[in-house]
């Protein structure tokens, strides 16, 4: 059976920076893996002159070249104000829906627990994703947030990223040229993808590998559940 996984993030370029070696690996393996970007990325310049609806759209657009890079499958945009993300009802609601449709076996998410994350749209994505996982199995959530022909669903396994309780290393090694790839293309975001930007990411890929004897590795916060009862396991792949 094909391997369904969904990545939830606040904003375009998130799920590369964060965790883009691993889901190329995982799309590379066969898995066909989903992206959610919960916001528009409006405000993502440091331009003043920037203008809010045409950064929109030129980042959708990156969004999805970089994805086609990493060899997602496909990309969805809830289109929130950038800046003004919360885990309330609406976005839960959202996520439910989503979650039953494309029935993720896996579901890689911002790391909600995360001390002193300094980005709200972060906090906010994360906590909704999760809050989501539950909504999405229990049949009296949101019982209009169903597809056609489609019921509740569980989703069994989570890997957190930008988490600083990581009990989770996948060998990347072979694919974080591809990640620089896919970063390269948020042309609007020179901040991933430049080389401060790669020499960043190299260091941090190579400190998660050293202690676990290979040279890259990228690191989540893996729970597992099974049923009602929540379980976690540190390994690697």
């Amino acid at each position: 059976m094909e391997k369904r996984i969904l990545g939830v993030a606040a904003h375009p370029d998130d799920l590369e920076w964060y965790a883009g070696a691993t889901l190329a690996r995982l799309a590379r393996e066969g898995a066909a893996v989903t992206f959610v970007i919960c916001t528009d990325g409006s405000k993502g310049s440091y331009d003043p002159r920037a203008v809010p609806r045409a950064l929109a759209a030129q980042r959708e657009r990156e969004q999805r070249a970089a994805a086609q890079t990493l060899g997602v499958r496909e990309v969805i945009f809830l289109r929130h104000p950038d800046g003004e993300l919360e885990p309330n009802a609406a976005l839960r609601r959202e996520l439910a829906r989503v979650y039953r449709k494309y029935q993720p076996r896996l579901l890689l998410a911002f790391d909600p627990w995360k001390r002193y994350e300094l980005h709200p749209d972060h906090l906010a994505a994360g906590r909704a994703a999760l809050d989501a996982r539950l909504a999405a199995r229990m049949p009296l959530f949101y019982p209009a947030a169903r597809p056609r022909g489609v019921g509740v669903w569980s989703i069994g396994e989570v890997w957190l990223f930008n988490t600083d309780a990581p009990n989770h290393f996948v060998d990347v090694g072979g694919t974080l040229d591809t990640q620089y790839r896919a970063l390269a293309q948020h042309r609007s975001q020179p901040s991933v993808w430049d080389d401060a930007a790669r020499a960043f990411i190299e260091q941090r890929a190579r400190e998660n590998g050293r202690a676990r004897g290979i040279e890259y590795a990228e690191a989540f916060r893996r729970i597992v559940i099974e049923g009602a009862q929540v379980l976690a396991e540190g390994t690697r792949v």
